[in-house]
């Protein structure tokens, strides 16, 4: 298990975050760029020293700011850490890069298998500068592999290769960490990517851990205002004395009130999104996007869509919970119009936010 409570002071801002990551689980890491990020992976592998902090990885103490303090340095941690940039020797064959760790056999079967599984089994002769992309991040994983870290962290490793790859990469990481049983994590603002990859998605924003769950609860049940717009809430419509989230993914033409909030607007733009089409609506003085399998009316005819349950926040941004279900609403005579305001308040429920393995801070602790 990965244990990690540090503080790390910024420029702008001081990344404060406690997780645990337990052997064979992927957590995802997702956020705007400079959100912290990639400063978390960095201390925890020994290239940045914390303001305060504890890292335990498994039974070893790697970095203790407290009596008795210990840096343990990063070559000596078991932490493999991949970028963006595989990082490969251009010197060095495939290989030869594979076989850098002191613990890997440039004739073993642990290497021609994991080659094998990596599919770079003929590439074992080829120089770095003669590979794809792909091919030179799969170098970089199984350098990492071989080397038998403890725990894997990829930070955005991905960016720049196309959307199948990143997928076949992500699927092959996944399948490598469970068979190894060894925790990982993966930072990347491509919300596509974390979910993808993770058992638990975490959310941070200007250093803060701000929601931690199932990768589907956490879009679907954001804790906060802030957390919607980050997992892809491009519009906020008034209901009641709260405020609905309406992802573009989760809108059907429409008028089914049993199933969300019925919502009339005007198109004011329309274009094609994959197989199907994305339309911009104004209600009111809202805007909201929708995305939907059959062509919109154009601009400046009306459309009728429900919002699946949306999660409802109030003035301040907490959620309170998901708008009720219009009773009676699938007939068109009872479609709502939000310029009337109509609807009762949502009851405020449980969010999805499951923080079962992440703890408060020390200093939270201490207030």
């Amino acid at each position: 298990m990965l244990d990690a409570d540090v503080e790390v002071d910024r420029r702008e801002f001081t990344v404060r975050v406690a997780l645990q990551v337990a052997s064979g689980e992927r957590l995802a890491l997702f956020g705007p760029s400079g959100a912290g990020k990639t400063t978390l992976l960095e201390v925890i592998a020994g290239l940045v020293a914390p303001r305060r902090g504890r890292i335990e990885l498994g039974s070893r103490v790697l970095t203790s700011t407290a009596p008795p303090v210990r840096a343990v340095p990063p070559w000596r941690r078991r932490v493999g850490l991949l970028r963006q940039n595989p990082g490969l020797f251009p010197h060095l064959s495939v290989r030869d890069n594979l076989c850098y760790a002191p613990s890997a056999s440039p004739s073993g079967q642990e290497l021609s298998s994991l080659a094998s599984v990596l599919g770079i089994e003929s590439l074992l002769a080829a120089m770095p500068a003669r590979l794809s992309g792909g091919q030179a991040h799969r170098v970089a994983l199984g350098r990492l592999l071989l080397a038998h870290c403890d725990t894997l962290l990829l930070d955005e490793p991905y960016t720049g290769l196309d959307a199948s790859l990143r997928r076949t990469l992500t699927d092959l990481v996944g399948s490598l960490v469970m068979d190894r049983s060894i925790p990982a994590i993966l930072v990347t603002h491509e919300l596509g990517d974390a979910q993808a990859f993770a058992d638990r998605l975490a959310v941070l924003d200007r250093g803060e851990l701000l929601q931690v769950g199932a990768p589907d609860e956490v879009v679907l049940r954001p804790a906060s205002r802030r957390v919607a717009e980050l997992v892809g809430y491009l519009g906020f419509v008034p209901h009641g004395d709260t405020v609905a989230g309406v992802h573009p993914e989760r809108v059907m033409a429409g008028a089914f009130g049993d199933r969300g909030l019925v919502l009339t607007g005007m198109v004011t733009a329309r274009r094609p999104a994959g197989a199907g089409w994305e339309a911009d609506l104004a209600i009111g003085a809202a805007a909201i996007t929708c995305r939907l399998p059959d062509t919109p009316p154009a601009s400046g005819g009306e459309l009728i869509v429900t919002a699946l349950d949306p999660p409802c926040f109030t003035a301040d941004g907490s959620a309170i919970g998901n708008a009720p279900a219009q009773e009676g609403a699938g007939r068109p005579q009872q479609v709502r119009r939000l310029s009337k305001r109509a609807g009762r308040r949502a009851t405020p429920t449980r969010t999805g936010n499951n923080n079962r393995s992440v703890r408060p801070s020390r200093q939270s602790r201490r207030a």
